[in-house]
């Protein structure tokens, strides 16, 4: 059994030499002979050869993209003609997407149909025999890529309910409305990517009487149900050490070693966990590997360093995480966000990046916007920037704006 694809380079391979075999034959011929004639024409079907080549590879090229968006887009509309073009253009890529424990299978269906075709020019007995045996062999080929395409279909039907159910999860972990602080406008939002990660943010008003409410954003490494699993043993993790202490720093040291103690290792949390003080007008944070904050205050923009070390949760056992305090102003706006939002990509594959976090900002249109309208004119403009181009990973932003 060969390698489809091998097969394929083999044969452009051997055609080649055929080519080469054949022109040096024919300038020893010329040589000896003094008879030019063949080796001019062998040289001038050569040349033509290599130009078709090239342009047909250059049209493959040109077309490779759009036969591939036809054919994913077609659903049940999906004409032969397209399919037929797709499976020529992509074979290379087709082959090599197959999963290692199928590819045997979908080679040895391959030699199956090519044996039943040869067969049918054999002579085997007399009559219908041949057709017969050609069309049995050819059968069993079929039916066994039938099967292997229904045990894929299985597969990702399995995905698609555990990437359903994870992204339900992920959802029911997050407020299902914004809070009303007196003095504040505070908002928050978390756009899923298509294959479900573990992003979430969640306000929590603590019970040590300044009137203080808790604002975490997090971002568990990973996707799928994994890490809506992951997500939701942080969110009660934290619910836990919020009773048992009232200050950022102190809550993510602790929650630090529940995370290592019941994470997988090389999976971690990025936490970053503020509180705003009502009265005082304070913001006390601590970081833990999340995206700097960005305050906007007046007509300047700062990104707010944290205090102390920023492993993420679960990295190191005997992290302590330190704090910092912010004395917030009239005007002041906070944008605590993950990486979905400065990681996004286009589909030049150029990052949106801070720089137009940064415009977006800066607009003086925000001074008179609230903050699930300053969410929103983030994310359109995310969503601008990306065009077609998929979203890879969670985008979560809390705006907190001082009235």
């Amino acid at each position: 059994m060969i390698d489809p694809v091998r097969f394929k380079r083999i044969l452009i391979k051997i055609l080649k030499l055929l080519i080469i075999i054949e022109l040096i034959s024919a300038f020893m011929e010329g040589l000896s002979n003094s008879q030019w004639a063949r080796f001019g024409t062998d040289l001038v079907i050569a040349g033509i050869l290599y130009i078709t080549w090239e342009r047909i590879t250059a049209l493959i090229r040109a077309r490779k993209e759009h036969a591939r968006r036809r054919v994913e887009t077609a659903g049940q509309n999906l004409r032969v003609r397209d399919a037929l073009i797709f499976s020529l253009l992509w074979s290379d890529e087709i082959m090599a997407d197959i999963p290692n424990d199928r590819r045997r299978l979908v080679i040895t269906a391959f030699t199956l149909i090519a044996a039943g075709l040869v067969l049918a020019f054999v002579e085997i007995g007399t009559g219908l025999m041949p057709l017969v045996v050609s069309g049995v062999v050819v059968l069993g080929g079929v039916n066994l890529l039938t099967w292997l395409v229904s045990l894929e279909r299985v597969g990702k039907e399995t995905l698609q309910t555990e990437l359903r159910l994870a992204h339900a999860v992920q959802v029911s972990l997050m407020p299902k409305e914004q809070p009303v602080v007196e003095g504040y406008d505070v908002a928050g939002m978390s756009l899923p990517a298509h294959e479900v990660g573990g992003d979430l943010y969640d306000f929590s008003c603590l019970d040590n009487g300044r009137g203080e409410l808790c604002v975490s954003v997090v971002d568990v490494s990973g996707k799928g149900m994994q890490a809506a699993m992951a997500a939701v043993f942080t969110s009660g993790a934290l619910a836990s050490e919020i009773r048992q202490s009232d200050s950022p720093s102190g809550i993510l040291t602790r929650l630090n070693r529940a995370v290592f103690h019941h994470s997988r290792r090389g999976h971690f949390v990025a936490f970053l966990l503020g509180t705003i003080t009502v009265r005082d007008r304070r913001f006390v944070y601590a970081n833990a590997g999340q995206t700097k904050p960005l305050l906007r205050r007046g007509g300047t923009l700062q990104w707010l360093d944290g205090a102390g070390v920023h492993f993420p949760l679960g990295m190191r056992e005997d992290t302590t995480y330190e704090q910092c305090v912010l004395d917030l102003q009239q005007g002041d706006i906070l944008f605590l966000l993950t990486d979905g939002f400065t990681e996004a990509m286009n589909t030049a594959r150029e990052s949106y990046g801070t720089d137009h976090v940064e415009l977006i900002a800066q607009h003086p249109d925000l001074d008179r916007l609230s903050a699930p309208e300053i969410i929103n004119r983030l994310t359109e403009d995310v969503q601008r920037f990306g065009g077609e181009a998929p979203q890879h990973d969670d985008m979560t932003l809390v705006v907190i704006k001082v009235l």
